[in-house]
């Protein structure tokens, strides 16, 4: 069945021998960690750590990031930290104890889940490191709000990074004009309409 995603990153799906009816609208991972590596030369940083949630999308992010700062040279990674999928009650707080094992590696560089970036910022302020660290965040955390209401002390001055993003003239209006009358051949829009107006058809 071929599948169009607008939002998998994950750099595996780019294999067309394991996915050959897969196809995204959004880049890999490996290109926002060639943007975060950029970044992070850009602010003249040589000495980093990364953190990552567990799973595919943190630990092949940070790989790709640890994978570009090599080849771009003059960067030197301090530790690389796995988030469990599961954390127990103090692990966070764990997270920056271990952040601050190499305090002088006061940039971090994020390849996190929205959950697991607010318990870290919750842990960096009842640690009493706000302004500590400098945040340098994958597009899972990109421009949302959530992961830094409240806690926007310990987040001042991150830099996030979000895939490009622009407006297709007409799909809005387009998209709106579609009805039940006008919108037969998709089998599914009536699951959608009564869903979406909370009918029966």
């Amino acid at each position: 069945i071929p599948q169009i995603s607008y939002a998998s990153t994950a750099p595996e799906l780019s294999d067309p021998g394991r996915y050959e009816f897969f196809s995204r609208v959004v880049p890999p991972d490996s290109y926002q960690a060639q943007a975060m590596v950029a970044v992070v030369r850009a602010l003249g940083w040589s000495y980093v750590s990364t953190l990552a949630s567990e799973g595919n999308y943190g630990e092949s992010g940070v790989e790709a990031f640890v994978q570009s700062s090599r080849e771009a040279g003059g960067l030197c990674i301090a530790q690389s930290i796995k988030i469990p999928r599961e954390p127990k009650p103090g692990e966070f707080a764990k997270v920056i104890g271990r952040l601050m094992e190499t305090s002088t590696a006061r940039g971090v560089v994020l390849f996190a889940n929205e959950d697991d970036i607010r318990r870290v910022l919750e842990a960096a302020t009842l640690a009493n490191l706000s302004g500590h660290f400098s945040w340098v965040g994958s597009d899972s955390w990109g421009a949302k709000m959530a992961p830094v209401q409240g806690l926007e002390d310990a987040a001042d001055g991150a830099i996030t990074i979000l895939p490009k993003c622009a407006s297709v003239p007409g799909f809005d209006e387009y998209f709106t004009s579609r009805s039940l009358e006008n919108n037969r051949r998709n089998l599914w829009f009536h699951e959608f309409w009564e869903d979406d107006f909370n009918c029966r058809l």
